[in-house]
């Protein structure tokens, strides 16, 4: 037995294990322009005009919240299901190396759990209690957020999908639908965080107001995470033209619903 003595981030040189940056085909790159270039971002930039054009009532600021929210809380544990689904196909055939492809999704939900400063400062919000804390301050709680009376049909859709695609669906079109997710995250978000900091009067909000943790995090953190299902895709196509092409089918998936949300979201709060 080894007698060796480990004491926790002093015995071992941890940046000289570290894996470097995977080099990636330009054709799994390309799965990011896909998403840039789809109709659905079009979708998004004329509802960002709408919200632009003034501050929305408290009505229509639940009907964004919880359409929105729908979906919030379908992500981080379908991420997690994702992982284990690699981890298990993986490990019938490289049982040791199964985690650490798996890593690269799960990386993702290290951020969504509130596990990503645990050595410096501890357990952090996850993101779905920074999302409660920003919905708090309209007022709304976490069965508001929830009601029927609140979400668009769009979104409940969303949610299904989501759940189906990283559950259910092959593997690589599952991949090819998590970089749609992780890409288009600091979109939407983005958006909303514009708005909310354009209206701080109306809002009553104050600059870095940490009521808007949920949406700067997502600034900081979604292009690493969307980097990381690129090389996930990079390690499952294995080079292979069909996986490759296959793993579109999870990215038209996304941003086919995406838009549908944001079209529904918009006629329904702007009325057309």
């Amino acid at each position: 037995m080894s007698k060796f003595s480990y004491t926790r981030n002093q015995s071992v040189d941890q940046s000289a294990a570290a894996y470097p940056a995977l080099t990636v085909d330009s054709r799994v790159s390309e799965l990011k322009s896909v998403v840039f270039d789809h109709p659905s971002i079009a979708i998004l930039n004329r509802f960002e005009e709408n919200l632009h054009s003034r501050p929305l009532t408290n009505g229509e600021m639940r009907i964004l919240l919880a359409s929105e929210g729908t979906f919030v809380l379908e992500v981080p544990p379908a991420i997690v299901n994702l992982s284990s689904r690699i981890t298990d196909e993986r490990f019938k055939t490289d049982p040791f190396g199964s985690t650490g492809m798996a890593a690269r999704i799960l990386y993702a939900a290290v951020d969504e759990y509130g596990l990503n400063q645990m050595e410096s400062i501890g357990l952090l919000p996850s993101h779905h209690q920074l999302y409660l804390d920003m919905a708090a301050h309209w007022g709304m709680s976490a069965e508001d957020l929830i009601k029927d009376e609140y979400i668009v049909s769009e979104a409940k859709k969303f949610s299904k999908t989501i759940s189906v695609f990283y559950r259910k669906k092959p593997i690589i079109q599952s991949l090819g639908f998590h970089v749609a997710n992780e890409t288009t995250a600091p979109l939407d978000f983005g958006v909303f965080l514009r708005v909310f900091q354009k209206y701080r009067r109306e809002y009553n909000i104050a600059p870095n107001d940490p009521m808007l943790n949920f949406l700067m995090i997502h600034e900081d953190v979604e292009e690493s995470h969307r980097e990381m299902g690129v090389e996930m895709v990079q390690m499952y196509a294995d080079g292979k033209d069909d996986l490759i092409e296959e793993s579109k089918v999870g990215v038209y998936a996304y941003m086919d619903a995406y838009g549908r949300f944001f079209d529904q979201l918009n006629s329904t709060i702007f009325h057309g």
